[in-house]
């Protein structure tokens, strides 16, 4: 998409009817500005993205560590406390990485 598509097409300043209007620097320095706020919110988005990905990932691990975790106390209740400090580091270093995440 390019700044043009962007722009209102109304008949203001800002229409592509009325930057073509305005010098080619500020033709050009305005498309510019508008590509620098196109990156910044395509990485906005991807970021959120990935951030969403992470969490999800983390969850489903801590759940599942959480499941086995049950079970091996049910197995080999001895192990509890190790078991719970495993599943704990985890969830510590996965929340870490979620907080971290930008």
């Amino acid at each position: 998409m390019t700044a043009s598509e962007l722009l209102p097409t109304t008949g203001s300043a800002m229409s592509p009817q009325g930057l073509s209007s305005l010098s080619l620097g500020i033709q050009r320095q305005t498309r510019r500005e508008v590509e620098r706020v196109q990156s910044r919110a395509i990485v906005a988005k991807l970021t959120e993205d990935g951030r969403a990905f992470v969490t999800h990932a983390a969850l489903e691990h801590v759940g599942a560590l959480t499941a086995l975790e049950q079970h091996l106390i049910t197995v080999a209740p001895l192990g509890e406390a190790r078991y719970r400090e495993i599943v704990d580091s985890y969830t510590l270093g996965a929340s870490a990485a979620i907080r971290r995440w930008q």
